[in-house]
């Protein structure tokens, strides 16, 4: 009978939200992240505001076990999420393909931007691109 695993891989992300150029933390921040499957279909894993500092406390997220990164071609060593950060009077931002890798804490800085006075709330996200990497298949 095969072994199951205690403690399934988990890494784990902190969310830090604040204004362009890290001036002032934004409490209150809603932070949304959504696993993104091998179809790139984006399902709700996590909802939940920052703090004082500005800072989600450390989300665990499912993650591929780190001996994937060990040898050459094989499986993907790391998970897929994406994030989006609203805050009322604040462009919303979202990022796609945040990696996460089991037994790692990644912290993702989040810089939102004033709206102007008489914008109430853009519906649409301002869409944030991670640099690809050589992991990437």
């Amino acid at each position: 009978m095969p072994e199951i695993p205690s403690n399934p891989p988990t890494g784990y992300l902190i969310v830090a939200v604040s204004t362009a150029q890290n001036a002032i933390p934004l409490e209150n921040a809603l932070v949304t992240v959504y696993s993104i499957d091998e179809n790139n279909q984006q399902n709700l894993v996590y909802t939940t505001r920052t703090n004082a500092s500005g800072q989600t406390p450390a989300l665990p997220l499912a993650a591929p076990p780190a001996a994937n990164s060990l040898e050459p071609g094989s499986s993907r060593p790391y998970a897929r999420y994406a994030v989006t950060v609203a805050r009322e009077g604040y462009q919303p931002v979202s990022t796609s393909d945040l990696t996460v890798f089991a037994d790692i804490i990644a912290t993702l800085p989040v810089y939102l931007v004033p709206l102007e006075e008489d914008v109430s709330s853009p519906a649409v996200p301002q869409q944030r691109d991670l640099p690809s990497h050589s992991l990437n298949p």
